[in-house]
């Protein structure tokens, strides 16, 4: 696959997340996954790797308090497809946030 993609959707509990006041504006824009494990994604720089079934991808960045781990939809030559949840960090108490992004290939 491409080893560059654009964000094209990023939803949080099944609604736009990108706005200013967006759990995910930060993932807006490019996601690079280098070979050796480092990337960017959107405005954040860390590493990514695949969980031992490849079935989920592991991002961790100094930038974020812990990493996200993502179920991968769909991975195909054109398209990126990941979901999973993450603590809300308005309400760490509260139910977690389910989060969707999907990407194309650059």
């Amino acid at each position: 696959t491409n080893p560059v993609w654009v964000a094209e959707s990023l939803l949080a509990n099944g609604v736009g997340a990108t706005g200013p006041d967006g759990i995910l504006k930060n993932f807006v824009g490019d996601a690079k996954f280098n070979t050796d494990g480092t990337g960017t994604f959107g405005t954040y720089t860390g590493t990514w790797r695949f969980d031992e079934t490849e079935a989920k991808l592991i991002i961790t960045s100094a930038s974020l308090s812990i990493p996200i781990i993502l179920n991968i939809t769909e991975l195909t030559s054109t398209s990126l497809k990941v979901q999973g949840s993450i603590p809300d960090p308005l309400n760490l108490t509260g139910p977690p946030i389910n989060i969707q992004m999907t990407f194309k290939a650059k």
